[in-house]
């Protein structure tokens, strides 16, 4: 989403973690009267590499088995992917606790881009190559460009989530040697740091069958601090070994383990000391069980994420008109569900929520006036404009024979997710909207139901692994491309549907390079996104993991790009 975990997300990438929250009432009889803006950017134990234990196995939680590694993907765009991809595969560029980029020196020595913004030119690192043995040159990066960008003849075979910033790089060379490489856009791209946060060998971008099924349960080739990596179907762990090969810094640890385990299961497995780390979140019984238990520290850092309703406004679904969406909103009191999730975890209910800009970020606002408050007597006369009737009270309403019924779709072992949907069933029955609830496998919610757009509505996370605005339009934007049948194809959006004004105000906001003119921007895109109901934000995510105290620099990272090779355990 892009990526909602589909941190984008920026990797605006999917995540399950549930909860909910918003706009809408006050914030009566909530004790906690902390504000976004007391909560740091960061909270990972920050330790000096050479005060920590050589070696060592990091065993991390995570929510979900995903069940393809090529990111680019569009069942790829989850977060638990782009996590273990970022420990085996080259990223161009790192962000640290402001956003602020850098070159990651492991793969590129430099980046430079020229005044007017067109020609973009990166200087390689020439000790980095694949586990293959071959070097990684600017084959690999044009090869990606090719693929990602849109560009090549049988561009429908590819199943590629999010072209955005690849689309406008009209040409790539060769530099002075295999080692320089040198884009030419069509057209400034003020986000290009954000490209190549996982590039693939180029023999895995050329062949639509390779890219689209070799990363299915498996990394068949890698470049990182980490690679050998393991996949047990049976119990559920992806392990990433340590790359004696790897040529930058070597990593701490010896392996990190991800744990596969349902959400509700999670809280235990800490507790007894069978894994080292989670993201807790808002998870009320979680935080009660681990706040004060031995062997648990629990971080508290602004997170690079959101949660939100989604509604499915494809073309001829129940939610396609824009005004029935307004009148849901409205009917949904946001702030209810935020103070039923968060009070349990010592977290600020401030329902101040930007779906492109965080609270630690320039700009930060809440454009949600007039489409965020919860007016149920508003919601059912918007519904009764939209041609929507009621026969009596207690009856649920239809149009043209057809009843205004929801299929609302959660993943299993969420609690807090079917809190939601409990909630969000109450209020719109109370305005003749009915709420079908179907729970379905967790490991099934996003390749089965939410990707292929088999739902109605739901709640869940965008996350983001980057700083930029930008890299939400993947979720917003669209459609990117069509089917072989010549059906329009929506890639990470998945509310399928969009306008003419999103996609040209995404467009302007990718070529803007001054701070505040961005910022203002992509408030204005945030305002229209309000307007069009996409992706209603509940609540900006809390950055609470629980995490073995004898665990350095691994927590809540904020905009902070993860360093996998300074993970480890103090002396």
């Amino acid at each position: 989403m892009r990526r909602a975990a589909k941190l984008g997300a920026p990797l605006v990438v999917l995540a399950l973690a549930a909860s909910a929250c918003g706009g809408g009432g006050g914030d009566e009889g909530n004790e906690n009267q902390e504000t976004l803006a007391d909560i740091p950017a960061i909270d990972i134990n920050q330790t000096d590499r050479a005060d920590l234990q050589e070696g060592g196995t990091f065993h991390w939680g995570i929510n979900e088995f995903p069940p393809q590694y090529q990111v680019h993907h569009t069942q790829g765009n989850l977060a638990n992917a782009e996590r273990i991809a970022s420990a085996v595969l080259p990223q161009a560029h790192n962000f640290d606790e402001n956003g602020d980029p850098y070159p990651n020196e492991d793969y590129v020595l430099s980046s430079e881009i020229s005044d007017d913004g067109m020609t973009l030119t990166f200087e390689l690192n020439p000790d980095a190559e694949w586990s293959n043995g071959e070097p990684i040159t600017w084959e690999d990066y044009a090869a990606q460009v090719e693929t990602v960008g849109g560009h090549r003849d049988n561009d429908s075979e590819f199943e590629i989530g999010d072209k955005s910033g690849y689309e406008r790089i009209g040409d790539v060379e060769q530099g002075d040697d295999e080692y320089e490489v040198i884009f030419h856009f069509d057209e400034p791209f003020a986000e290009w740091p954000r490209l190549f946060d996982a590039l693939y060998p180029k023999e895995y971008m050329e062949d639509p069958e390779r890219f689209n099924e070799d990363y299915e349960l498996a990394f068949p080739v890698t470049a990182g601090p980490f690679g050998d990596v393991e996949f047990d179907e049976t119990a559920q762990t992806i392990t990433v070994n340590r790359d004696d090969n790897w040529w930058g810094e070597p990593a701490i640890l010896d392996s990190i383990v991800f744990h596969t385990y349902g959400n509700d299961a999670l809280p235990g497995v800490m507790n007894n000391g069978e894994i080292d780390g989670f993201y807790l979140g808002y998870d009320a019984a979680a935080y009660e069980l681990l706040s004060d238990a031995e062997g648990v520290r629990l971080t508290k850092a602004i997170d690079n994420a959101y949660r939100h309703i989604t509604f499915n406004a494809g073309e001829g679904r129940l939610l396609a008109d824009r005004e029935v969406r307004n009148a849901l909103v409205h009917a949904i009191d946001r702030s209810q569900m935020a103070q039923a999730t968060l009070s349990g975890v010592n977290w600020t209910t401030d329902p101040t929520v930007n779906r492109l800009i965080r609270s630690t970020q320039t700009g930060f606002r809440d454009n949600s006036e007039g489409f965020g408050e919860y007016d149920p007597e508003l919601a059912a006369q918007m519904l009764e404009d939209a041609g929507w009737t009621l026969e009596g009270e207690g009856e649920v309403r239809t149009k043209d024979g057809e009843r205004l019924e929801l299929d609302w779709v959660i993943p299993s072992d969420l609690q807090n997710t079917a809190d939601e949907a409990e909630i969000a069933k109450a209020q719109l029955a109370e305005v003749g909207v009915a709420v079908n609830v179907e729970t379905v496998p967790s490991n099934s919610y996003f390749p089965e139901y939410i990707v292929p757009g088999e739902f109605d509505a739901t709640t869940f996370v965008y996350s983001s692994t980057n700083p930029y605005a930008g890299y939400f339009a993947e979720n917003f934007t669209g459609p990117v491309g069509e089917d072989e049948d010549g059906n329009p194809t929506w890639g990470n959006n998945l509310h399928f549907s969009s306008t003419d004004e999103l996609n040209e105000a995404f467009d302007e906001l990718s070529k803007e390079t001054d701070p505040e003119a961005y910022a203002e921007k992509a408030n204005e895109i945030d305002r229209m996104l309000w307007e069009e109901s996409m992706a209603v934000p509940l609540f900006q995510r809390p950055g609470i993991y629980a995490v073995n105290p004898n665990v350095a620099n691994w927590g809540a990272n904020g905009l902070a790009s993860i360093q996998y090779t300074d993970i480890g355990f103090v002396e």
